[in-house]
């Protein structure tokens, strides 16, 4: 009897903590967020991470090498976009968007060869007294590169999980693709491309740190972010990738006698109140966490009651 009843301790803890875990699933476009794998690729693994760095499962998750009945959507250069989880990610660790373009179109596409690069980068901030703050959230938001050619690609979201130090615990991945077909694109060429699985080989630092100790730097492993996103293909958008995305969660405010530094792949960057000043308002309401303003941009920078239109950074302002 008594070992009926740790079995089924067991098997309880087992479903609790599977359960727990968090699936990209939700993509939102133009203010309109889509049902659960309409535009993302579903897995066939529940909601259990992909672990093994040498799998192919890195790519779009277990069951997402092919399309199934997943549709592919069509945006435009520059638009805002939106993905959201079942449950709000819970793991400490960094947040990331890669991208590769598809050789024909994106639902015959595997994810196969040396096509991935990384448009988005989020990790850690670190207080004056040393201690972390991780990117936790439901939805992250951020745009289709305005460099970005014209074409068919796989939109890859990653989050990975640290909160178990390595060697002893296997850092976590999450991860979904979404289908999308880009119009109104630019002449950026997109790089570094690396390929998946190979791009993230176990001894970076970003992977094997333990976040429980002597933690004061990080460094988000994988490739560089590209740096040639915006329209004219020259400036760096880094730190878009070290702001943090909307959210679900609250997010504390910076105050006018403190700045925040976030760790990137390849900098920290400081972020001051100025960084979120309010746009003029113009133009048809935009909905919330939808696009408003930002370097090049043309639509409206008036947003749907209730929220405003801020600015991140010079290359992206957002309803809030």
């Amino acid at each position: 009897m008594k070992s009926y009843a740790f079995l089924f301790a067991g098997l309880s803890l087992l479903a609790t903590h599977t359960s727990a875990h968090y699936i990209f699933e939700r993509l939102t476009h133009a203010g309109t967020e889509y049902p659960a794998y309409t535009y993302i690729r579903q897995n066939t693994n529940y909601n259990s991470p992909v672990t093994a760095l040498n799998s192919t499962d890195l790519r779009c998750n277990v069951g997402g090498e092919t399309a199934g009945s997943t549709t592919t959507i069509t945006v435009n250069a520059g638009d805002a976009f939106s993905i959201t989880t079942d449950t709000a990610v819970y793991h400490d660790g960094p947040f990331s968007i890669y991208m590769a373009k598809a050789p024909t179109t994106a639902a015959e596409f595997d994810g196969s060869g040396q096509v991935w690069f990384k448009i988005y980068d989020l990790g850690p901030t670190f207080a004056a007294d040393g201690t972390s703050t991780w990117p936790l959230y439901q939805t992250y938001s951020y745009t289709i590169p305005p460099a970005l050619p014209n074409g068919d690609y796989l939109l890859r979201f990653q989050q990975l999980g640290i909160h178990n130090p390595w060697p002893a615990g296997i850092p976590q991945f999450y991860v979904e693709c979404a289908q999308i077909t880009v119009t109104g694109g630019g002449s950026g060429t997109p790089g570094p491309l690396v390929s998946i699985p190979g791009y993230i080989t176990g001894d970076e630092p970003g992977y094997t740190v333990n976040i429980y100790s002597n933690f004061h730097n990080y460094t988000i492993p994988g490739p560089s972010v590209w740096s040639g996103q915006s329209a004219a293909g020259g400036s760096s958008p880094s730190s878009v990738a070290s702001v943090a995305p909307v959210s679900t969660a609250p997010v504390q405010p910076v105050s006018s006698s403190s700045v925040a530094v976030v760790q990137t792949t390849s900098a920290s960057v400081v972020i001051t109140p100025t960084d979120t000043a309010v746009v003029a308002p113009t133009g048809v309401p935009v909905a919330k966490y939808g696009q408003c303003g930002g370097t090049g941009w043309t639509g409206s920078t008036t947003c749907a009651s209730g929220s405003t239109c801020k600015a991140t950074n010079q290359y992206y302002s957002q309803c809030l």
